[in-house]
């Protein structure tokens, strides 16, 4: 649906009238997460009715405007704080509408003015009502953590550029809508037999097989995977046609292949990793992810010394997923600038936290590969330090080095940036990835993590503990601290700190645990540690 189709506002409407209402709120409900949820959906509720975005934002800042005046009054001259507040509202509600919607799938227009999810899904009731056989495909790219290295101007216009080459590929009666980020949705009307589908599935991925000239003038390669299902053969309706072609593109993609079928004996696996992701996707947009607190101590004393935070979620089945497995759906869907914004703002949380019960200790996150290559990264940071006002000092950010594989000197020069920043830096999982010794002493590192997988076979393996020795003495010869993970047992501890090794984090002191489970056993840690230094 075009911008130009939507209806103007009806002043009786219920729904716009609950929007009011809600409005009226204003300023003191906005940190109440239950006036936040309600306004989200009637946004949700306004657009399904067909009203136009830009109506809506129109009325709602006539809302902003009267908290400004209520504070303001008539004075000429207003503080620079006041003023600063109603920008920081203005953009806030656009950030907060535009991520709500996108991440919500209920969008009728996206940022480019394309149709979105919604507007397909009327699309295809209506022609479900015609009884049209049609044909649906959805199509999603693969690479979009590659986007990192591109120009804010490419940035901007490279979706509305790709929308419109699948759309010369297509016949005029094809219609394109925008999906979920990095997703298009196409619907095919009119179509008799799989082959028409799949003739235009072939010709779209023969254009994602071109390079794409940008606007700064460089070129890059799109990688796309496409699924396909059709109409009534797959689906009875249309929320189920689109589930069916996203099925089928998570098939493809699962199998290295451009486009895939939907079929009914598709894996109950699959079927179990889609509504997974789905609900991934709502916790992203709900926050509901949760970090715990992994305790690092000093193996002489056990006094704790920092903490690493890790990422934790349940799954559908309410069972804890791995983390590794929750940031492999991240990456794949393409909400990783979503996490790594979430994942700051969770860590400077968890900082204050602890603050607040006077536990100052370091604490570490780790960074993804993308974000390696993100030139934002080291002003988003800056800009939530600066918001929770704690110094950089106070963490430590863990990278892999398959991470710093990527672009190395794009990757020196982020590292260089975060270091300004006052924050330590610390190689995870070292000895694991393939960087070479050279490489290694141009990094500016603080710490060497060793891998646990190195830890845990020390007694087992002479060659794992020729490791360990080895990335211990290399730390200390390089000015770096080197810490263990996975230590399990007094063993481990004591052969770690015969060679040297001073800190370490695991299970025989504590598993990752909530934030309030850590303030309880750091208490108590601290209270064993001073008695046995009593003694």
């Amino acid at each position: 649906m075009a911008l130009r189709e939507t209806r103007p506002l009806v002043a009786n409407d219920p729904v716009l009238l609950d929007f009011l209402e809600l409005s009226e709120a204003l300023p003191v409900s906005l940190a109440d997460p239950d006036w936040q949820q309600r306004w989200v959906r009637s946004w949700h509720d306004l657009l399904g009715r067909g009203y136009a975005l830009v109506e809506i934002l129109r009325l709602f800042f006539t809302f902003v405007a009267r908290c400004e005046q209520e504070l303001t009054g008539d004075r000429e001259t207003v503080g620079r704080v006041v003023l600063k507040l109603f920008s920081s509202l203005r953009r806030g509600v656009l950030a907060a509408v535009s991520c709500a919607i996108e991440l919500g799938e209920e969008a009728h227009i996206d940022a480019a003015g394309m149709p979105g999810e919604l507007a397909a899904l009327r699309c295809l009731r209506d022609m479900l009502q015609a009884n049209r056989q049609v044909g649906v495909l959805s199509i999603s790219v693969v690479n979009r953590d590659s986007f990192a290295y591109l120009a804010a101007s490419d940035l901007q216009r490279l979706p509305s550029m790709l929308a419109a080459r699948i759309a010369d590929r297509l016949r005029p009666v094809d219609k394109v809508f925008a999906g979920r980020e990095g997703e298009w949705l196409v619907i095919l009307p009119d179509v008799h037999a799989m082959a028409q589908p799949t003739l235009a599935a072939a010709h779209v991925a023969q254009m994602f097989g071109e390079p794409v000239s940008l606007f700064s003038g460089r070129s890059i390669m799109v990688h796309a995977t496409i699924g396909a299902a059709m109409l009534p053969e797959h689906a009875l309706d249309a929320e189920n046609a689109l589930h069916s072609a996203r099925l089928a593109r998570w098939e493809a993609g699962s199998k290295r292949q451009s486009f895939a079928w939907f079929d009914s004996s598709l894996s109950a696996d699959w079927q179990q990793r889609y509504h997974q992701v789905e609900a991934l996707h709502q916790a992203l947009q709900q926050e509901t992810l949760e970090l715990h607190v992994q305790p690092q101590v000093e193996l002489d004393s056990g006094r704790c010394t920092g903490a690493e935070l890790l990422l934790r979620w349940r799954g559908t089945d309410g069972a804890w997923l791995a983390p590794q497995t929750v940031i492999d759906m991240i990456e794949e869907n393409g909400w990783r600038t979503i996490y790594t914004d979430w994942l700051m703002r969770a860590a400077m949380r968890t900082a204050s936290e602890l603050d607040a019960v006077g536990i100052g200790i370091g604490l570490s996150f780790n960074l993804t590969v993308a974000d390696m290559v993100d030139e934002d990264l080291p002003e988003l940071l800056a800009q939530r330090l600066a918001t929770w006002q704690i110094p950089g000092q106070r963490f430590t950010l863990e990278l892999t080095e398959s991470a710093l594989m990527v672009d190395r000197e794009k990757g020196l020069a982020i590292m260089s940036r975060l270091r300004q920043l006052g924050c330590r830096l610390a190689l995870d999982d070292f000895g694991t990835g393939y960087s070479s010794l050279s490489y290694l002493v141009s990094l500016p590192i603080n710490e060497i993590k060793i891998d646990r997988s190195f830890v845990m076979a020390m007694f087992d393996s002479a060659d794992s503990l020729r490791v360990v020795s080895t990335i211990v003495d290399l730390a200390r010869d390089l000015g770096m601290q080197p810490l263990a993970e996975g230590v399990e047992t007094e063993m481990q501890r004591s052969q770690l700190l015969t060679l040297g090794c001073a800190a370490g984090q695991g299970y025989l002191y504590a598993m990752p645990m909530p934030v309030d489970e850590f303030i309880a056993w750091y208490r108590a840690q601290e209270a064993r540690v001073a008695a046995a230094a009593a003694k």
